[in-house]
C-alpha cells in the first residue's frame, strides 16, 4: 500500500514551509516515502503558511527560520498562539543562539540544522508528535553553553560605567541589563510590561548610543562590562 492508497485521514497532514526550492523538493521526496505522511501544502513564508492554516489543518509544520516577509520565528509565534496543536518543527542553516533561544522559548517542538538528506527527519517528526523535543547534538551542546551562560551572567552586574559612558536612560539601563541576560523581545516587554514593539525602538536607540549593529554585538559589549 503506498500513501495515495492510505485514507488520507490516518496520514499524519504536514505543511512545509521554506523560500528555497531546492529545500521544499528533498523534504517532500523524503516524506513521500513514508505512506503515513502527507504533504499537504508547501509555502514561501510566514504570511502564505499562516493563511494556509486559517481554513486548513495539519498536524506538523516543518518551518525555515530565515525567509522574506515574515520570518519563522514570527510564524512560530502566532502558530503557537492560534493552533497549541500543531507540532512546529524549526529548520535553519545557522545554529546561531538568537534562533535558538526565541525558537525554543516561543515553542518550537524541534530545531534542525538544514541537510539536503534530512537523516532521520521522519523519527524527529514521529518523536515531536509524541511529545518528544528534538535536536541535533550540536544544537543540544548550545542549549546547555547557553544555560550556563545565563547563570553566570545572572550573577554578575554590569558596570555603573558602562550606563555613564553611554548616557542611557533609565529605560534603557533596564533593557541593557535583560539583553545581558540574553532575553528575548518578548521577555523584556513581560518583565517591563511594555509592548514589543516599544522595546524594538528602544533597542533601536540603544545599539546607535553604543555604537553596535546588532543584537549579538551589544551583548558581547555588556558581557564585557560586568563587574
Amino acid at each position: 500500500m503506498n500513501s495515495e492508497q492510505m485514507p488520507q485521514s490516518s496520514q499524519i497532514k504536514i505543511l512545509l514551509v521554506d523560500d528555497n526550492p531546492l529545500i521544499l523538493f528533498s523534504l517532500e521526496r523524503i516524506i513521500a516515502q513514508h505512506r503515513d505522511f502527507r504533504v499537504v501544502a508547501s509555502a514561501r513564508n510566514g504570511y502564505d503558511a499562516l493563511a494556509f492554516l486559517q481554513h486548513n489543518q495539519v498536524d506538523v509544520v516543518l518551518l525555515d527560520i530565515e525567509m522574506p516577509s515574515m520570518n519563522g520565528i514570527e510564524c512560530l509565534r502566532h502558530i503557537r498562539e492560534r493552533y497549541a496543536a500543531i507540532s512546529v518543527i524549526l529548520l535553519t542553516t545557522f545554529a546561531e543562539d538568537l534562533y535558538i533561544t526565541e525558537g525554543l522559548t516561543n515553542g518550537a517542538r524541534a530545531y534542525l540544522i538544514k541537510d539536503m538528506a534530512f537523516t532521520n527527519l521522519d523519527q524527529h517528526i514521529r518523536s515531536t508528535l509524541e511529545g518528544t523535543f528534538v535536536m541535533t547534538t550540536h544544537i543540544a551542546t548550545r542549549v546547555a553553553t547557553l544555560l550556563q551562560q545565563k547563570r553566570i551572567i545572572k550573577e554578575q552586574n554590569i558596570s555603573p560605567l558602562f550606563f555613564q559612558t553611554y548616557l542611557l536612560t533609565h529605560t534603557e539601563q533596564q533593557i541593557i541589563k535583560l539583553l545581558g541576560r540574553r532575553l528575548s523581545n518578548t521577555e523584556i516587554a513581560e518583565q517591563l510590561g511594555l509592548k514589543i514593539g516599544t522595546i524594538k525602538n528602544h533597542l533601536v536607540t540603544i545599539f546607535e548610543k553604543i555604537h553596535v549593529q546588532n543584537r549579538q554585538e551589544a551583548i558581547t559589549l555588556i558581557e564585557n562590562h560586568f563587574c
